[in-house]
């Protein structure tokens, strides 16, 4: 009682009843409380709001705080104006405490059955029978139960799970005394559909801890279940790549550790086992360099991930291998370390094979060098020279030579040469052989030997200036229808081995080069025997113009003469005969006249052999001539013209265009039956240009040689040849024919 506050243990009696009832109590008792609850509000029952400021010590309970009010001057006094007094006031405050404690309550239970029907788990409460009392729409949802149907089951009777018979997990949390936690199960739908869950139960107890009933919630774990199989299969078809790769997975961390491995990777490597390697080999010690790893971490540190990422990993007996790293970077979300994962796929048989190809395209090089040079007509010297630099090239060396065997002088030259000061190839310096008894074998005509990829290798050596020897150099027999043609030599060093791929390379050549020296030798000889032919032909024609020339001036000067002599002789005669002689001087008139026809003869042959016109006046006036009495004598049409011409060609130029045009002619009259004939010469610097053409029958241009009418059109393609020029023959049987020939000219060569 003496905890109440002073100034509410004052009389106010005193005061009018009516201000008493209508005013509240902080302003009747002018009190300064102002953080109580009650003040600053217009209520007079101020002893039913709880946790008022009117005692010294802040009362909860209501019947704790009533027994401090009984003393209050201000509940006194409004107890004292109840019209049905003292008793009837104090009952009427405590039925108004209960009803309104009541409704407190009745809302607290409906706002907690309005958050237990949106919880979205399933929830159900029960008796000390087990019987369902509540039963939240979740509840509902999942098992399919209404929940009017399901309050006063048995729980058991709802999720129809056999376990719950035997080991229900109320009644074991009745009986231990605890709550069971994340117990997961399956129930039976009302549907009939399996349904996975996990609950929690609790069980009630009352003040003497009896169990009254009790509280289980669960949940539908089936979309947890489908994620978790999804996980599961997903970690097996994961597993089942990682293990079944042919290509090394792994996952290593920053130090390079190696945390995971697959077996492929373990055979790669060649380790005994997935244990040891984990347990033992950082992943540094797999580069067969290791600063190789501080540089593929610079790469993926800086990116964040490498693709194709070349580099040389090493076996566990240290034998190389080359690898191709496809790797990421990432932080492992339960350590929060740095980790890298990846694939490494071998990639040594495909080096090898590539470098087996660069091999090939190499050996393919040097033969498409060999057969350009072939398909150029270049030299052997040259031919052989080119090969040689490729060939030192592919292989790598400095110094070699390619010599040739001369079996008819028994001897061996150096035609190509590189890296060494060799003599001139005009001063051959002497070769040695290693085995005299191999030297005397290759001179041997009856030697032949076996077709071989590739024959055994030999010792040489030869001369350089200053009469010094080179090093024995290793040989590579060139050989071509079995017999040896010559041989490549090459300065190897004692600690440089040629591989078997390089060993084959050289036995091709050496088969490839056999033919190509022979083809080339060939083809020297008969390039030589073609320019001795064209200087005899050249010979030739010159010798018949010379033989025509001379000819045509004995039958001009020598018979003409003599022809002119006898008619003067027998005009003599025919005037010494008498007139009674009439039958003689008539016989003497005919002779005459036989001898001016042979006279006439003799100089039109004289003419045709060597024309004095065209040595007199030039090309010109003598074909102007010719044509007309070609024309004059047969009735063809006949046209000729010269072009671009300030001076006369040289004397034997003349002559060639002269007996063209005359071969021309000729063929038209003879064989082609054409009416018109078309003649042209054109000077056009630096070449001559002759064409001639008729509307003859035409021919087939591929039987020249075959038919003796072309052998002038052979003629005059050898001229043309030999004068370096070019002959060109368009013919068809009924289109007519063309000749087209252009020879090369100098100024200086023509004369006025």
């Amino acid at each position: 009682m003496n905890s109440l506050l002073e100034n509410h243990l004052s009389d106010i009696t005193l005061k009018p009843k009516s201000k008493t009832k209508k005013q509240a109590c902080w302003a009747l008792l002018s009190c300064s409380k102002v953080l109580c609850p009650v003040h600053g509000k217009q209520t007079t029952e101020c002893w039913l709001i709880p946790k008022t400021h009117c005692t010294d010590f802040i009362q909860e309970d209501f019947f704790q705080k009533l027994s401090a009010c009984l003393v209050c001057s201000y509940f006194k006094g409004q107890g004292e104006i109840h019209p049905n007094g003292w008793s009837y006031f104090i009952s009427d405050q405590i039925h108004k405490y209960n009803a309104k404690a009541l409704e407190h309550l009745y809302q607290k239970e409906e706002s907690f059955v309005e958050i237990l029907n949106r919880l979205p788990d399933g929830l159900f409460t029960t008796d000390h029978e087990w019987r369902i009392t509540y039963f939240n729409p979740a509840a509902e949802k999942i098992t399919g139960f209404s929940a009017d149907d399901a309050v006063g089951m048995y729980c058991k009777d709802v999720f129809k799970n056999s376990i719950c018979e035997s080991d229900c997990a109320l009644k074991h949390a009745g009986a231990e005394g605890r709550d069971i936690h994340n117990r997961e199960y399956e129930i039976t739908s009302i549907e009939g559909k399996k349904i996975p869950i996990i609950c929690s139960t609790s069980a009630f107890r009352d003040a003497g801890g009896r169990v009254t009933g009790g509280i289980e919630i669960f949940k539908d774990i089936s979309e947890l279940k489908r994620l978790q199989e999804e996980v599961a299969r997903r970690e097996k078809k994961y597993r089942r790549i990682f293990e079944g790769s042919h290509d090394m997975i792994y996952t290593t961390n920053l130090q390079g550790k190696i945390l995971d491995i697959n077996q492929a990777g373990v055979e790669m490597l060649n380790f005994p086992s997935k244990e040891e390697m984990l347990q033992t080999v950082p992943a540094r010690n797999l580069y067969r360099n290791a600063l190789d790893r501080d540089k593929f971490l610079a790469a993926i540190n800086r990116r964040g991930h490498v693709k194709d990422y070349e580099v040389e990993f090493k076996k566990r007996d240290g034998s190389p291998i080359h690898a191709l790293i496809s790797s990421r970077r990432y932080e492992n979300p339960e350590t929060g370390d740095v980790e890298f994962e990846g694939i490494i796929k071998d990639i040594t048989h495909r080096k090898r094979t590539e470098e087996a190809l660069k091999q090939r395209n190499r050996e393919l090089s040097i033969l498409n060098s060999i057969a350009v040079a072939l398909n150029h007509n270049m030299a052997l010297n040259l031919i052989l020279r080119e090969t040689l630099k490729n060939i030192l090239k592919v292989l790598e060396l400095k110094r070699g030579a390619i010599f040739l065997i001369d079996r008819e002088r028994e001897k061996t030259e150096v035609i190509a040469e590189s890296g060494f000061q060799a003599e001139d190839a005009q001063d051959p310096q002497p070769v040695f052989f290693k085995d005299p008894l191999l030297s005397k074998a290759l001179f041997e005509d009856e030697m032949v030997l076996k077709p071989e990829p590739i024959f055994p290798t030999f010792k040489t050596r030869f001369q350089t200036k200053g009469q010094k020897f080179t090093p024995w150099l290793t040989c590579f027999l060139i050989t071509f229808k079995g017999k040896g043609v010559g041989f490549l030599g090459l300065d190897i060093s004692s600690s440089r081995k040629l591989s078997q791929y390089e060993f084959h390379l050289m036995g091709s050549l050496g088969n490839f080069l056999g033919g190509a020296i022979v083809n080339a030798q060939m083809r020297e000889t008969i390039h030589r025997n073609r320019q001795e032919l064209r200087r005899l032909t050249g010979k030739l024609f010159q010798s018949q113009e010379e033989e025509r020339r001379r000819i045509a001036r004995e039958l001009h000067d020598e018979s003409g003469q003599s022809l002119t002599a006898v008619k003067l002789a027998l005009e003599r005669l025919e005037q010494n005969v008498s007139s009674p002689e009439k039958g003689l001087k008539e016989e003497i008139g005919e002779i005459i006249r036989m001898v001016q026809r042979t006279s006439s003869e003799i100089r039109h042959l004289s003419y045709h052999l060597h024309p004095t016109l065209l040595s007199d006046l030039g090309l010109e006036p003598a074909l102007d001539l010719y044509f007309k009495e070609i024309k004059n004598h047969t009735g063809h049409n006949i046209e000729f013209s010269m072009v671009g011409f300030d001076r006369r060609l040289d004397v034997d130029m003349e002559t060639v265009f002269y007996r063209f045009s005359q071969e021309a002619l000729t063929n038209t009259l003879k064989h082609s039956g054409a009416d018109n004939f078309r003649l042209s010469i054109i000077k056009s610097y630096p070449k001559i240009i002759f064409r001639a053409e008729d509307d003859g029958i035409g021919f087939d241009t591929q039987i020249i040689g075959s038919d003796k009418r072309n052998l002038g059109l052979l003629g005059m393609r050898e001229r043309t040849s030999l004068l370096g020029g070019t002959f060109q023959l368009r013919s068809k049987p009924g289109e007519g024919t063309r000749i087209r020939i252009e020879i090369p000219f100098a100024e200086s060569l023509s004369h006025g």
